[in-house]
């Protein structure tokens, strides 16, 4: 986990080299998180088949807003963030117990509907009103997307996944200052 905060915290600005630059707008600090979750392997964060239980070791859900969109992680190392295209988020949030256990519930339902998610062949953020969901698995990068209202009003086979992302979100909220 410190791995991947050093890392978010390098693309923000805040590492050793950016410390003497002006900080990156927003949508290429999200573009840089989102690139390097994407890309992440088990292996970076200490996971392995053998290690953790699982197929799906990470959640990535985003939502199209009118102006951008917003990300939430969950990787099963325990981080777990949200931010914003537009700027702004919560890192670290996996600090919090709630937190740590409304993610591990979401890795939980992700394994359970990961074979309705197909092979990653696009990883372009959701236009308004859509969800993408995006499973980091052992087998590679999946991905589902469907209407954000569809998902929420329960009319798709991934709306228990959108609502225990959202109970991670509802935990991040309570959590952050």
């Amino acid at each position: 986990m410190r791995k991947i905060l050093a890392g978010l915290l390098f693309v923000v600005g805040f590492g050793s080299a950016g410390a003497q630059t002006p900080s990156p707008p927003p949508a290429e600090v999200t573009a840089g998180l989102r690139s390097m979750v994407l890309g992440l392997t088990p292996g970076e964060i200490g996971l392995s088949p053998e290690s953790y239980p699982g197929t799906v070791w990470g959640v990535v859900m985003e939502t199209g807003l009118e102006s951008g969109f917003y990300t939430l992680v969950a990787l099963a190392d325990g981080s777990t963030s949200l931010y914003f295209s537009t700027g702004g988020g919560i890192i670290g949030g996996g600090e919090h117990e709630p937190v740590r256990e409304a993610s591990r519930e979401l890795l939980a339902v992700a394994d359970r509907l990961a074979s309705k998610a197909a092979s990653a062949a696009d990883t372009a953020p959701p236009g308004a009103g859509f969800t993408r969901f995006f499973l980091l698995t052992f087998e590679g990068l999946r991905s589902y997307g469907a209407p954000e209202v569809e998902l929420g009003e329960q009319r798709d086979p991934l709306s228990p996944l959108f609502h225990a992302a959202h109970a991670v979100i509802a935990q991040l909220r309570h959590v952050a200052p």
